[in-house]
């Protein structure tokens, strides 16, 4: 067979990403080109995708055939998500557009206090740039996220990963201009996390103990769909949201941990990651573990402690979650624009 069989290869490496602090003003409205200012590191098998919903007439009689014989399209919906390396940009971002409400403060370092909403089913929507090869370029709009995992190691950077849903609405084409990436990244360091367990405002460090986080964050997002609104869904949507963890922690000569699932203790928990002028602290006020699972690392004996969304409390209006950033982002993340 005659050639030649050369073509242009296209990189992982030259994959981009870019992201925007603001939440979209309106859903089907792209957030402004000039408001897309956060060129991401991601993994690069990072996929988003453009999928169809399809009728087909497979499963009907008196067609003649057992095969289908028509087919429609009835539907577009976008979805994808992306991991990497958690940075303080990163974090405030994740966190903001999952749990919905961010109060800064702050004159540099910049603090976000954030919170779930609780007043509003519509997700933060944004709008994802997405340079896939040197031909594939497209804006995909009305992302909300759907869920977030979160690992704290023993030792380098923390790592996430986020999933995200859309109403199927993107545009095709380069972003006016493609910002350059950040000078520097300030990750934050598992090394640097600080784990605490105790009674309600008096929690107790559990530094050279603790081994390793998990910790999962779930919306229930979905796109919201309805007669009328042709192939593409109207919004984003949240559901039922979830939050849960599982921590490994050593175990020690005087029981700490298996007493108080005996005892079913209501305790605080939180994590607080410090690396430079950079903080990231999560805190779960009223807890009850679920699970104390007795484990090995090595010759050492540990504990897996976990609790769920059946297990992690809202009382009196503390919240189930709350989250506190400290990074150089001097705007609030979920503007409109």
């Amino acid at each position: 067979m005659a050639g030649p069989y050369n073509f242009e290869s296209q990189k992982v490496s030259a994959r981009n990403l870019v992201l925007s602090a603001n939440k979209q003003a309106a859903a089907g409205t792209a957030v402004a080109s000039a408001d897309m200012l956060r060129r991401q590191k991601f993994d690069g098998s990072a996929v988003f995708e453009l999928k169809q919903t399809r009728y087909s007439d497979k499963n009907l009689s008196g067609k003649g055939t057992e095969f289908a014989t028509q087919g429609l399209l009835t539907a577009w919906e976008t979805s994808g998500g992306f991991k990497g390396d958690l940075d303080d940009y990163m974090a405030g971002w994740i966190l903001a557009f999952l749990m919905g409400k961010d109060v800064v403060t702050g004159l540099g370092p910049y603090v976000h206090a954030i919170t779930f909403d609780e007043t509003t089913t519509q997700a933060c929507m944004t709008s994802i740039y997405a340079a896939d090869t040197n031909d594939v370029l497209w804006t995909l709009i009305d992302m909300g996220v759907v869920d977030v995992t979160i690992t704290i190691p023993a030792r380098g950077p923390i790592t996430f990963e986020v999933n995200f849903v859309g109403t199927g609405h993107y545009t095709s084409g380069a972003i006016v201009s493609l910002p350059g990436p950040p000078a520097s990244y300030t990750y934050l360091l598992g090394s640097d996390c600080v784990f605490s367990i105790g009674p309600n405002g008096a929690t107790v460090a559990k530094i050279g103990r603790h081994m390793s986080t998990t910790i999962k964050l779930s919306t229930g997002a979905v796109n919201h769909t309805a007669p009328g609104l042709g192939l593409y869904g109207a919004f984003i949507r949240t559901g039922l949201r979830k939050v849960s963890f599982q921590t490994t922690i050593a175990a020690t000569s005087a029981d700490d941990v298996f007493t108080l699932l005996r005892n079913n203790t209501l305790q605080e928990v939180n994590w607080t990651t410090t690396s430079g002028t950079s903080i990231l602290a999560l805190d779960m006020p009223n807890v009850y573990l679920k699970t104390t699972k007795l484990g090995t690392s090595g010759n050492m004996v540990v504990w897996q402690i976990a609790a769920d969304e059946t297990s992690i409390l809202n009382v009196g209006g503390a919240g189930i979650l709350n989250a506190t950033v400290t990074n150089s982002q001097a705007t609030a993340y979920l503007v409109g624009a």
